[in-house]
């Protein structure tokens, strides 16, 4: 008995992947989300008492997104992220610009490193 399966052109193949690619996947994934969490003391030294007013904002920032992502998630299941709901949606130039932009992001957040407060107060005078 064998089951006929229809694959449409946005779906992605099942059982294609070992467990180590998709733990993988996942970490390089959580990575980005990771930082603001690990940095809260960095957070709290800059914003002070408004901490958690920042932290809730951001949070519902996140929120927002993740639910616009939902809906094109469960219209289209595609291994090229963010890139191809753009495109799909607003057209590939806008893709092809949103890509670029999510790849500075990733650069520029994973270059920063913060200066040590003692190291400011040097350069300051």
């Amino acid at each position: 008995m064998t089951l006929n399966l229809r694959q449409s052109a946005s779906s992605l193949r099942q059982q294609c992947l070992s467990y180590p690619e998709v733990l993988a996947q996942s970490v390089g994934n959580i990575a980005p989300t990771v930082a603001p969490a690990v940095n809260v003391g960095l957070v709290f030294a800059s914003a002070g008492k408004g901490t958690c007013l920042a932290f809730l904002i951001a949070t519902i920032g996140l929120v927002l997104v993740s639910l616009n992502i939902k809906q094109f998630a469960r219209r289209s299941a595609s291994p090229g992220g963010l890139y191809a709901y753009i495109a799909r949606s607003l057209g590939p130039t806008t893709g092809v610009i949103s890509g670029f932009a999510l790849l500075l992001a990733y650069l520029g957040t994973a270059s920063n490193r913060p200066i040590p407060h003692r190291a400011m107060r040097v350069w300051a005078g």
